[in-house]
């Protein structure tokens, strides 16, 4: 069958000349099929041109981002790492209050539980671990501050009762000056001359003398009280009692609250005594026990007011 064929011609303005071209039907296709060829080539080419430039400024725009993120990351490692040295400042602190407060230190595996562990990177976190490793750290530093808090508290709650418990504890001389005259524990009765048990010590002062509350506490007994004549109990709590005995006069009445430093009375010499000082106890849950163990503090640094009568 002979092929089809298409021709084409072209003619100048005037129509006196004529251009005449054959084309096969083959020939027609193939040169269709080129110019699809191209077009498609031409818009391909086009568009991964474009889908590269868009790229690239995505891309750079990333990078810019990312170039910021480290900056601000880099910041963020710092500050954490001088959080983290105040927060070991903190530990020693800690060991030193604890210490001061009469108050174990932390145990190690106590510690392990709050502040134990580390990073664990998704595969999110892998490009940029030091932002998992600052998170970490900052993680890992609120638990051990809410360690110390506690452990503070606790601090705090011990040292409050300690100093209640300095307070209410009789660890003055009842008297400034003075000397021992008579000690605690078995002596020579001066008027029986027997031997018998001496529940306190005496100490021997000028009549007039202030006679202080040796610790904080409640007066039960304010009296004439058999050979102790004149004589003031104060009950000063945690098992605590103390006793004043051949008092000139009283400063206190029953019921009352003092405070440590306190005038309950003066020296005087009541009741069968053989010149003027005061006799002094003290109990711990009952049982009388040698005063002199508890002279810890030094009477000159309570206020001058405090021992007047």
């Amino acid at each position: 069958m002979p092929q089809r064929k298409f021709r084409l011609i072209f003619l100048s303005h005037d129509l006196t000349k004529k251009v005449e071209l054959t084309f096969t039907h083959r020939k027609v296709q193939a040169a269709l099929l080129g110019l699809a060829v191209f077009f498609l080539a031409t818009n391909l080419v086009a568009g991964l041109a474009a889908s590269f430039l868009i790229n690239s400024r995505e891309n750079q725009a990333l990078q810019q981002e990312n170039r910021k993120l480290r900056v601000h990351v880099t910041e963020l490692e710092t500050r954490v790492a001088g959080i983290s040295k105040d927060v070991s400042v903190l530990g020693e602190t800690d060991k030193l209050l604890r210490m001061m407060a009469d108050l174990p230190p932390l145990d190690q595996d106590v510690k392990k539980v709050g502040v134990g562990g580390g990073p664990s990177l998704t595969p999110s976190d892998a490009q940029l671990p030091e932002v998992a490793n600052a998170l970490w750290s900052l993680d890992r530093i609120g638990r051990e501050v809410e360690l110390q808090r506690a452990s503070f508290e606790e601090i705090h709650h011990k040292l409050t009762v300690n100093a209640e418990l300095l307070e209410h504890t009789p660890t003055l001389r009842p008297v400034e000056g003075g000397y021992i005259s008579s000690g605690f524990g078995v002596r020579r009765d001066p008027f029986t001359k027997r031997v018998e048990p001496h529940a306190g010590v005496d100490i021997c002062q000028e009549r007039g003398t202030p006679v202080m509350a040796t610790a904080g506490g409640q007066v039960i007994y304010v009296g004439r009280y058999y050979s102790y004549g004149k004589f003031v109990v104060i009950d000063h709590g945690f098992g605590y009692q103390t006793a004043y005995g051949h008092l000139n006069d009283f400063a206190v009445r029953q019921g009352q609250y003092v405070t440590k430093g306190q005038a309950v009375g003066t020296v005087g010499s009541t009741g069968r005594s053989t010149g003027n000082h005061v006799h002094y106890e003290v109990r711990v849950n009952g049982r009388p026990v040698d005063p002199t163990d508890y002279f810890f503090e030094d009477v000159a640094v309570l206020p001058a007011l405090a021992l007047k009568p």
